[in-house]
């Protein structure tokens, strides 16, 4: 009976896998995975080169999902920022060294710090919410933040994909 439960969940999953990434990528650029990037878009990678489905259509999806969260979330940090800028800047003096140089970042470069930021592990987690809270053009975050997000979604799905091929050449 749990092998056959099994088998039904393994189909499912099978029948609706590009759904899942779809969510897991929106997920993803919303923090709300729990599971690092670095391990999950790889991990996509695999999922292509097994599944038979085309690279770029599953890129292109991960890619969108990925975006599309991102947006959402600049979107809640713009309209509830300044609360959540305020709160951490307040009430824990041990943070207003970082938030003031996050501030000074964003004034510098503006949009541009989306674009690098998002290549960069730790600080990709956080650019959306500092752009939000201060108050990046929109325009211009979608544009630095879309080619950042493409840029590292096509290098860790490529390293997931190329790194099984290589792990299944004999030598």
């Amino acid at each position: 009976y749990k092998e056959k439960q099994m088998t039904n969940l393994i189909e499912t999953l099978k029948a609706n896998s590009l759904l899942i990434i779809f969510i897991i990528m929106f997920l993803e650029s919303l923090n709300l995975t729990g599971i690092p990037a670095i391990v999950i878009i790889p991990a996509i990678g695999v999922f292509i080169k097994n599944s038979g489905h085309s690279f770029f259509v599953v890129f292109a999806i991960a890619s969108f999902a990925s975006i599309l969260g991102s947006i959402a979330y600049y979107l809640v940090s713009s309209k509830f920022g300044d609360v959540i800028y305020n709160f951490f800047f307040n009430r824990f003096p041990s943070t207003q060294k970082s938030l003031t140089k996050a501030k000074e970042i964003a004034e510098q470069y503006g949009a541009k710090m989306c674009l690098i930021g998002r290549i960069i592990p730790t600080v990709r987690t956080f650019i959306s919410l500092m752009s939000g809270i201060f108050k990046v053009k929109f325009k211009d975050y979608i544009i630095y933040s879309s080619i950042g997000i493409l840029v590292w979604n096509l290098v860790l799905i490529s390293l997931g994909y190329f790194g099984y091929i290589l792990s299944t050449i004999t030598f």
